[in-house]
């Protein structure tokens, strides 16, 4: 019996927000980390996970779901910050180290 998962994924500036479920979380966060290093246009990157709630059955976490798409987005944000106050991302990117540069100046 595998567990489905319901996630609320915000952009960095938390003003738009996307509900889903999956039943493989890991396998969600490394799609939405390619597909918004992937694709450059006019959508927000939405590439937080704020929010995550686990349900037994496919049925409960689309009611869930259902019940939350009519939520304005004050009560979206009041559930968000009772688990998760100050909107930590909870699942990171993996931080990438750049080739640092060396400086060159004119003689």
């Amino acid at each position: 019996m595998s567990n489905f998962i319901l996630y609320i994924v915000t952009d960095s500036n938390r003003k738009h927000f996307e509900i889903g479920f999956s039943t493989d979380i890991m396998t969600t966060v490394m799609k939405l980390q390619k597909f918004n290093s992937l694709i450059f246009n006019q959508r927000p990157s939405l590439n937080r996970i704020i929010y995550t709630e686990a349900f037994p059955s496919l049925e409960a976490a689309k009611k869930k779901i259902d019940e939350l798409q009519h939520f304005t987005a004050m009560q979206i944000e009041r559930l968000i910050r009772k688990s998760n106050p100050n909107w930590n991302n909870l699942f990171p990117q993996p931080h990438r180290d750049f080739a640092k540069r060396g400086a060159s100046y004119a003689a």
